[in-house]
């Protein structure tokens, strides 16, 4: 399959470098800023553009990468949308879901494929998670907890990816870039139920910056499900990436994962009859597999899940935990926040 990636970060790069190893072919690139265009240019080795459409129009592509600021991604969805091109789409999808909702609502009735690049969905734990409920053996999920904890935001400063600073472009900090992953496991096990933030923190109590370096949210369903989601920078980044890890407890077992002294993800499958440890695949692995899945899909004709309608759901929880912490001040701060975008 011929692809064109629109833009470099937050994971453009890697989804390129990914998709490129299952066998397709990036015949164009594009980035609005001049030195990452450059990298991508060079890295593929194809035609670099500074627009969307001047990409999609002269590389005429089979279907889009879509990565980027998180306020200009529903632009590039826009771009494909117009064009009737399938897209496979980069997490946090926007910087809100007001911005991601014409585009969204436009792919949708239009029919055109969609796919969220999200790993999770690739992991042995939600699939066991998955087949537990089906069979009876989880009982009913009483309680979700999950966190995504990485080093501190100052890594991004010297990247091209130095933008995730500033709430004006990408909405907040650590809540707004890593909260989808957890979000879209919790929406992933309840289903269409409604789902009610009920709680919330975003803390800059760690880093002082504009942008939160701890975010929480807890969310309630209509038949009693509570789900726990934690995302922070707040990671001592080193030797290992950072602190991640999942529970969920149902009335009949509870099925954690967490890491080994070499830091390989394990399954926990907790019973009234001792527990199990399962190996599950490490995140390299899981990106792979989740883009793998998604070309498949649209090569065969395929729908996918998650798509367009389900970033827009992820990312209307996202705003109600912010707008729920934002309207405490003992839910946010200590220090001041910078405001998101409009």
């Amino acid at each position: 399959m011929r692809l064109a990636l629109l833009s470099f970060s937050h994971h453009g790069r890697s989804m390129a470098r990914v998709t490129r190893e299952l066998g397709h072919e990036i015949i164009g690139v594009m980035d609005a800023e001049e030195a990452p265009r450059q990298q991508l240019a060079d890295e593929f080795q194809c035609p670099a553009f500074d627009s969307a459409t001047l990409c999609l129009d002269a590389s005429q592509p089979d279907a889009a990468l879509i990565a980027g600021k998180h306020n200009e991604m529903p632009h590039y969805v826009q771009a494909c949308v117009d064009r009737g091109l399938p897209f496979l789409l980069d997490k946090p999808f926007a910087d809100c879901a007001d911005r991601l909702r014409p585009a969204a609502a436009a792919c949708i009735e239009r029919g055109i494929f969609s796919a969220l690049t999200l790993p999770n969905r690739a992991t042995r734990l939600v699939a066991r998670v998955q087949q537990m409920m089906e069979e009876g053996s989880l009982g009913d999920l009483i309680l979700y907890n999950s966190r995504l904890n990485n080093g501190p935001p100052s890594r991004y400063d010297p990247s091209p990816s130095a933008w995730h600073n500033d709430p004006k472009v990408s909405g907040g900090g650590c809540w707004a870039v890593e909260a989808a992953h957890g979000i879209d496991t919790f929406l992933q096990c309840v289903g269409r139920k409604p789902v009610t933030v009920v709680g919330a923190v975003i803390s800059n109590a760690m880093y002082a910056r504009a942008v939160e370096d701890v975010g929480v949210g807890v969310l309630r369903t209509d038949d009693g499900i509570t789900g726990i989601i934690e995302s922070g920078y707040s990671y001592p980044s080193g030797a290992r990436s950072g602190d991640h890890s999942f529970r969920f407890i149902g009335a009949k077992a509870t099925v954690l994962q967490r890491y080994d002294k070499q830091g390989n993800p394990v399954i926990e499958v907790h019973t009234t009859q001792g527990a199990t440890f399962h190996p599950d695949i490490a995140h390299p692995a899981r990106m792979r597999n989740i883009l793998r899945q998604a070309l498949a899909a649209l090569h065969e004709g395929r729908s996918f899940e998650p798509n367009i309608a389900d970033a827009v759901r992820i990312l209307e929880i996202q705003d109600a935990v912010y707008a729920h912490a934002r309207a405490n001040p003992m839910t946010n701060g200590p220090y001041p926040l910078g405001a998101p975008g409009v």
